[in-house]
């Protein structure tokens, strides 16, 4: 290393390092850490960026950042575990334009310290511009072949991500802060972020979401298929090594499950097929060896040193060197590219066993060529799920939801009703949930007769599909009893759901009329016997309905207090003028 002057001597010893974890979204696993440098106001400096660029301008920024690279790897060695994860640096690009750098440095300081290349992730930001794309190209393609991994930060802000994202074809990518902000409240974000994540899965990348502050956050990041996180809410930076833990239990709590039933899972897991993985590290020769020992076997999964699956090699790639009578003699020879096992691996989805149903397929699906996906559970593989298993898998969860499916209106019954509850109560997310109950449903079945009781009860539905837009939840519970459920987007959508409610109450109330004989309509009522045998006037049908308001606030914490709060409510909704009773408003 080129010497440095003493007042940056003095610069490096004030400055300090902060690690940020970077965990599983599903387990809550660490992952690595990113560095992160702190002191640079200590030193008069506005920001860091600005510090950098002071560095920058006085020429010496690649002789500054080789020395504080040492100096973030000397501490990271000091993190209980710190051989099983990854040290996440962020490099100012501008380094490349340095006319003293050189190649090989940081691989001399790892190895001082007894750490792979695998387990350094150069961050690069898009806040610099590259100006020259193919010298930087080149360099990073560099750190590849060197071993280290390459993640883009800040991705979605600048100008230069997707250039990026092409040129660099990065390990990783960190969906930025900006689109994650209050993402389950705004949908643009969502679907912005969630292209982001298909995109990055096709090219083989993994997805951090960064930035997150909060459950709701978590839970929509989960959804879109992101497999990392980084922010407040799993913890602040710490100058204090001792306080990085090896599994963050708030990631993985119930509180914050995923929106579905482990039945899925169970599906899942029944048609997975565990095919023998293959380390990056191994030689191509020990690919071919298992191949050989496995004659059925088509594919293998490719996974780095914590088996997190990378990618697949398929037979079709080999079959260039299995047919050769050279083949097998160059796979040993260490100077032929054909020895690389990373020469022949082909980018394939991976997905976590605890993502939904529907998002594991929309990623296969954008995937034009891929065989099937890699599954893994707590980031480490686990199996291989085939396009025809899924289409089974499929099959067999449609089949069961139609099992749960009400005969009479198609709608879903208790299973998904209490699975959607389930899941919003869990999310703490917010929401309106209604039970609806049919007001002197019994007198009019009996004196009309089931049929036209079966009637009346299709009107509902087909009420519900008209009044009540496509972003609700629909259920019939059985009988006369229905269920509804919406998300909240805003502070202003609890008074429209409540005004959509009480406009289907009153349009209901209105049509059932139809389904009397003229004299009872006139009357308002009809003349029936009691259970008692009494002869008695009966109002004509209505319905009334129970609105509580979740997330937030709500005391309700459990489907069983949901069901006794729409059991005690609902006779006071009978009673109210207009047939509701609003609770949480």
């Amino acid at each position: 290393m080129e010497p440095l002057h003493p007042i940056y001597h003095h610069f490096l010893e004030i400055l300090d390092v902060a690690f940020q974890p970077i965990v599983d979204i599903h387990s809550g696993a660490i992952f690595g850490v990113e560095a992160l440098l702190r002191g640079t106001d200590t030193l008069g400096y506005d920001s860091i960026a600005s510090f950098f660029d002071r560095l920058y301008e006085e020429n010496i920024l690649y002789t500054f950042d080789l020395r504080l690279r040492e100096k973030v790897i000397e501490k990271f060695s000091l993190i209980e575990g710190y051989e099983n994860i990854k040290l996440f640096y962020n490099i100012d690009n501008r380094v490349l334009e340095m006319t003293n750098f050189s190649k090989g440095n940081t691989v001399h300081i790892l190895r001082r310290y007894g750490i792979d290349t695998k387990a350094m992730v150069f961050e690069v930001s898009e806040h610099n511009e590259i100006i020259d794309t193919e010298h930087f190209t080149k360099l990073m393609l560099h750190y590849r072949d060197e071993g280290f991994c390459i993640a883009i930060d800040d991705f979605g802000i600048g100008h230069s991500g997707y250039k990026l994202l092409y040129h660099c074809a990065p390990d990783i990518i960190k969906i930025d802060r900006f689109f994650l902000t209050s993402i389950d409240k705004e949908p643009k974000k969502k679907l912005l972020a969630r292209n982001m994540v298909q995109l990055a899965t096709l090219l083989g990348c993994r997805v951090i979401a960064e930035g997150v502050e909060n459950e709701r956050e978590l839970l929509v990041c989960k959804e879109i298929g992101c497999q990392m996180v980084q922010g407040y809410f799993i913890q602040r930076p710490t100058l204090d090594c001792t306080q990085i833990m090896h599994r963050y239990p708030q990631v993985a709590s119930n509180f914050v499950q995923n929106k579905r039933s482990k039945s899925d899972e169970n599906i899942i897991l029944k048609r997975l097929e565990v095919l023998k993985p293959i380390m990056i590290g191994d030689s191509m020769e020990s690919l071919l060896n298992l191949l050989n020992e496995n004659k059925e076997m088509f594919l293998v999964p490719v996974v780095d040193t914590s088996m997190h699956p990378i990618g697949i090699v398929h037979e079709h790639q080999l079959k260039s060197i299995a047919c050769s009578p050279y083949g097998r003699s160059l796979t040993q020879n260490r100077s032929s590219n054909l020895s690389a096992l990373e020469t022949y691996i082909e980018p394939i989805p991976v997905v976590d066993l605890t993502m939904p149903l529907e998002t594991i397929i929309e990623l296969f699906s954008l995937s034009q060529n891929a065989p099937g996906v890699l599954v893994m559970e707590s980031s480490r593989y686990i199996g291989y799920l085939s396009a025809r298993e899924m289409i089974e898998v499929v099959h067999e969860r449609n089949l069961i939801r139609a099992r749960d499916e009400n005969p009479l209106t198609r709608l879903p019954g208790n299973f998904r009703i209490n699975e959607y509850t389930a899941s919003i109560i869990e999310s703490g997310t917010d929401a309106v949930l209604a039970y609806f109950d049919f007001d002197h449903f019994k007198p009019y079945n009996d004196y009309y007769g089931f049929r036209n009781g079966d009637r009346v009860i299709l009107l509902f539905t087909d009420l519900m599909h008209k009044v009540l837009s496509q972003e609700y939840f629909k259920g019939h519970i059985g009988g006369d009893d229905f269920f509804v459920g919406a998300t909240l987007k805003n502070e202003h959508t609890f008074d429209r759901v409540c005004n959509e409610i009480e406009r289907l109450i009153l349009t209901f109330s209105d049509e059932v009329r139809e389904f009397y004989e003229p004299k009872d309509r006139e009357r308002g009522c009809i003349v029936a016997e009691d259970r008692e045998g009494n002869m008695r006037e009966f109002k004509l049908l209505g319905v009334s309905s129970v609105v509580v308001r979740m997330g937030g606030t709500s005391a309700i914490a459990t489907s069983e207090h949901l069901q006794r709060t729409f059991a005690i409510e609902k006779k006071t909704a009978k009673k109210s003028p207009n047939h509701m009773s609003i609770i949480g408003y």
